[in-house]
Order: structure tokens, then C-alpha cells, then sequence
């Protein structure tokens, strides 16, 4: 599955989600109801930095 990458700038980390994937709790990741799970930048694929990233807002 292809994660995508996003910088949470209210929490200041990188998130990542799962297209199409339904996680444990039920919930199903969509366009229209992303599920974003904090990442490390170390998790970024090569070549991809902080900077490149598009900014979301995370609810908790």
C-alpha cells in the first residue's frame, strides 16, 4: 500500500495515510475522510524532505 506524506503544521510533525485502507478501529481512510497517522521524517521516502511536503490540519 502507498503511503502519502503530509506535514501537520499544527502539531509540527510529519503524518502520513493510506488510501482505501480501513484500520483496526473501522475507520476508512478516503479523500473525503483522510486518516493520518504521525510519521518520523526518517520515514520519508528518498529523496523527499520536510519542505516538499504539503501542509494538512490534524484533528485529534
Amino acid at each position: 500500500m502507498d503511503r502519502i506524506y503530509a506535514w501537520d503544521h499544527k502539531h509540527e510533525r510529519v503524518v502520513y495515510r493510506i488510501p482505501g485502507h480501513t484500520h483496526k478501529n473501522g475507520r476508512e481512510d478516503s479523500d473525503l475522510s483522510p486518516v493520518w497517522l504521525p510519521a518520523q521524517p526518517e520515514d520519508l521516502p528518498e529523496g523527499v524532505g520536510i519542505d516538499d511536503l504539503r501542509k494538512v490540519d490534524v484533528q485529534e
